[in-house]
C-alpha cells in the first residue's frame, strides 16, 4: 500500500512539474475589437497656399477655395476635419485657426469645409489690408486631415492641435 501511495504521489508530482514547466506564448484573451470598415480611410493632403489664389470678399475678408471630393456626409457631420499651416522655411505645423499680429493688423486664418470644398478664410481687423494679409501666407503649406467617425480614436491624451501627435496616432506622414 505504501508503494502505491508513493507511486501515486510521484505520478501526481510529475504531472504538476511538467505542466508548470510548459512554455506558451499565449496570454489571457482580451475583448474582441471592432470590425473594420471596408474602404474607409483617413484623408491627409498638403497644398501650397498662394496669395494670388485668395478672392476678396469684402474689405476685411479673403477666401482661398480648395476643391475636393473625398468627404462623405458621415465625416462632415460626425468625423473630424483638421487644418494645419506650415510657414515657408520652417518645419513645425500650426493648427488652424491661427492668429498673428501683422502690419498693424490682427490676422486670423481659419477654415470651413463641406463635402466638396475646404476654404481658407483670411480675416483682418484693418479695412482694405487684404493684399498684405494674403501675402503673409504666400508659399506656406496647408495640410488637411479628415478622419471618418468610424476611425476616430477614443481616449484621453491626444492633442488634435498638435499635428505630430495626430500623425503618430493615425500613422500619417510627418
Amino acid at each position: 500500500m505504501k508503494s502505491s501511495r508513493s507511486l501515486f504521489a510521484f505520478s501526481l508530482l510529475s504531472i504538476l512539474l511538467f505542466q508548470a514547466c510548459s512554455i506558451t506564448n499565449e496570454g489571457p484573451q482580451g475583448p474582441a475589437g471592432r470590425d473594420g470598415v471596408d474602404g474607409v480611410q483617413i484623408y491627409s493632403s498638403t497644398s501650397t497656399i498662394f496669395a494670388a489664389d485668395f478672392d476678396v470678399v469684402d474689405e476685411f475678408v479673403s477666401i482661398n477655395e480648395f476643391e475636393w471630393d473625398i468627404l462623405d456626409e458621415a465625416t462632415v457631420d460626425n468625423g473630424l476635419v483638421l487644418g494645419y499651416v506650415q510657414f515657408d522655411g520652417t518645419t513645425s505645423w500650426h493648427a488652424l485657426p491661427f492668429s498673428t499680429p501683422f502690419e498693424n493688423d490682427l490676422v486670423n486664418l481659419r477654415y470651413v469645409f463641406d463635402i466638396n470644398s475646404f476654404d481658407l478664410i483670411l480675416e483682418g481687423e484693418v479695412a482694405n489690408n487684404n493684399e498684405q494679409n494674403e501675402a503673409l501666407f504666400d508659399d506656406d503649406i496647408l495640410r488637411v486631415v479628415a478622419i471618418p467617425p468610424s476611425l476616430l480614436l477614443k481616449g484621453k491624451g491626444l492633442d488634435y492641435q498638435n499635428y505630430n501627435q495626430v500623425a503618430k496616432a493615425y500613422g500619417l506622414d510627418q
